[in-house]
């Protein structure tokens, strides 16, 4: 088992934690999202740095919408002056839509990850970051590292069809190796998605579409590998069983695990729940819809409330019904 094992941690999860989308918000309707977070009680603000944002150092081509730097700096200023701590997400590895595969296809893997034999990948990567940790100053990053590319079976056999393949277990825990060794000599922690070291075959009794960790090497064999420094943020969106022994399995090998919801009610009640109980070290409300779309609008408000409620009491009996969706999410 790689890394040092940590004891239980026990008592209130440390983070509660808000995941808005920020492509293609005005500045007022982002003020509005923390303030919105700040009020509802959460204490962390994690936000996905993509193509919406013109960074000096960034591989993406930004969107018509982009903020500057600067627009990016005052909101991130906006979130500590409300007591809040931020996050930056970045996609490194897969889906790779959101980072280097529009401006650097030769760097790829496949179509949707890239390629960690490659040393151009990690001069971009690690110059980015060194400007987001300049700008941002985070205590942590979060690497993404969610839904490798060929894990369902209709993913391979279009990977398949095109003369590609999905990444090798020991490349991904090459890359986590690369970019915690360049994070941690610097004094920021690394979070990432979980989603790749959890399998169906270990949690039968869970949705096994949240468990990706299917393809040889991952799940299990992969998370044993791991620093236990790593923080994990293990997501579920739409389980009905009131048990996650995937979340538990987790902590009881020594990670630090967050559990992540979305927007649906049973879910996210008994998730709290049971994360609260089995240690968890946050608690994240994950939004995936545009704020200032209308139709998506009341959703993300009765998430962010709805969701700190039932983090703070899971036995909560006042919620009220989620509004419609509206159509598709804004980003995911």
């Amino acid at each position: 088992m790689a890394g040092r094992r940590r004891p239980s941690d026990s008592g209130t999860p440390h983070y509660r934690i808000l995941h808005p989308v920020l492509r293609g918000h005005d500045m007022a309707v982002a003020r509005g999202i923390v303030d919105l977070a700040c009020e509802s009680g959460f204490n962390a603000v994690q936000f996905l740095l993509m193509n919406g944002v013109r960074m000096d150092r960034a591989p993406w081509r930004p969107s018509p919408r982009a903020w500057t730097k600067a627009q990016l700096l005052e909101w991130v200023a906006h979130i500590r002056a409300a007591g809040m701590e931020p996050i930056p997400e970045i996609k490194l590895l897969t889906h790779q839509e959101k980072f280097l595969g529009d401006r650097h296809p030769r760097l790829l893997y496949n179509a949707m990850t890239y390629d960690p034999r490659n040393e151009e990948v990690y001069t971009l990567v690690f110059s980015f970051l060194d400007e987001v940790l300049e700008g941002l100053r985070p205590r942590v990053v979060h690497i993404g590292h969610d839904e490798v590319f060929g894990f369902a079976p209709g993913q391979a056999r279009q990977l398949k069809k095109a003369g590609a393949y999905p990444l090798p277990a020991d490349l991904f825990f090459e890359d986590i190796r690369r970019i915690t060794g360049f994070l941690g000599p610097k004094g920021v922690g690394v979070w990432m998605w979980g989603d790749m070291l959890l399998s169906p075959d270990e949690f039968p009794g869970m949705l096994a579409k949240h468990l990706h960790g299917t393809l040889p090497g991952y799940g299990r064999p992969l998370r044993e590998r791991l620093s236990r420094e790593i923080v994990i943020c293990d997501w579920h969106d739409s389980d009905d069983q009131e048990e996650f022994p995937a979340f538990s399995r987790l902590r009881e090998e020594g990670f630090r695990v967050v559990a992540a919801t979305w927007k649906k009610e049973h879910t996210i009640r008994n998730f709290a729940r049971y994360a609260s109980a089995h240690g968890a070290f946050g608690l994240m409300a994950t939004t995936w819809y545009n704020m200032d779309n209308p139709a998506h609008e009341a959703l993300v408000r009765w998430i962010v409330r709805s969701s700190d409620r039932l983090f703070r009491d899971p036995g909560a009996t006042d919620i009220e019904p989620a509004p419609a969706d509206g159509g598709d999410n804004g980003e995911g």
